[in-house]
């Protein structure tokens, strides 16, 4: 029986300007166009997880706004259970600005409304035992991470990380996490692979965009190609790799097959427009290749 999954992170309505090439400092450039989708890191790997038929919740925070309401829906409609889903007054929806250029390279900006308002107080013990693995983002207060990290590890369950934005994290913070998916960027800054495996941190799987990912234990390092693909638009790419990921372990997948599955699932997703619309449904990859 596939595990139950709960996704605890941001919420963000993403605000989407096509151009050219980015902005130098100070200059202004005319973009191709604007479209407004569903997003954030939270609930894009939420509803990847539920698109490729997991069992998944999410416990995140909206405003009483119509950015929530459009996203509640989208939530709702993309499979993922919104029990938990804590509804903010006076603070407006996370908001997500993102700059996409031609070659399908990103940049973006997070405004977290409702998303820094969660509370230690909202990260209950009795929803967390209700589900086998956690997963988490640090587009979340970072301390409400942490306490839900240890949480989670104090109930046994089994805890994923992907720290974007990423900070310097301690060693208690770390100790918590079973398996870790940051990129290279995010790594450095951490501390880097080797501080975090001396943490406690029993798998890192290393994201390296078009060169594909590294799998890193204490005990081997293993790499894995990418596609060849048509490059669209990146904006998801790392969240539908990670509900890959933990879709399949879900079903006791080993962490081979599963990064296998992972990276054909972001290898679609980059070929579409789009955050949480662009990640392709369980059957949509398995047709695919």
């Amino acid at each position: 029986m596939s595990k139950n999954i709960l996704v605890i992170g941001s919420i963000n309505k993403d605000l989407v300007i096509n151009t050219p090439r980015f902005p130098k400092e100070g200059e202004t450039i005319l973009g191709n166009n604007f479209s407004t989708s569903n997003g954030g890191k939270g609930a894009n790997q939420a509803c990847a997880i539920g698109k490729l038929g997991g069992k998944v919740g999410m416990l995140g925070a909206i405003g009483n706004d119509n950015f929530g309401k459009d996203l509640s829906n989208a939530l709702s409609s993309n499979n993922v259970n919104i029990d938990n889903l804590l509804i903010k007054d006076n603070i407006s929806t996370g908001i997500a600005v993102i700059t996409v250029t031609e070659d399908g390279a990103n940049h973006i900006i997070v405004a977290q409304g409702a998303n820094a308002l969660i509370t230690k107080d909202d990260i209950k013990e009795d929803v967390i035992s209700s589900f086998d693995i956690i997963v988490m983002q640090l587009e979340i207060p970072l301390e409400i991470a942490k306490y839900a990290a240890a949480t989670a590890k104090k109930l046994g369950k089994t805890v994923v990380l992907n720290p974007s934005p990423a900070v310097k994290l301690d060693r208690e913070f770390l100790s918590c996490v079973d398996i870790l998916i940051p990129n290279e960027t995010e790594i450095d800054i951490i501390g880097g692979i080797d501080y975090v495996l001396e943490c406690g941190v029993k798998n890192i799987i290393l994201t390296l965009g078009a060169d594909g990912c590294d799998f890193i234990t204490k005990k081997e390092r293993k790499h894995f190609n990418a596609y060849k693909v048509n490059v669209v638009d990146t904006t998801a790419a790392g969240d539908s790799f990670l509900g890959g990921v933990v879709r399949m372990i879900a079903d006791d997948k080993t962490m081979e097959e599963a990064i296998e599955f992972a990276t054909k699932v972001s290898n679609i997703t980059v070929t579409r427009k789009g955050a949480i619309d662009s990640i392709p449904t369980y059957n949509e990859v398995i047709e695919s290749y």
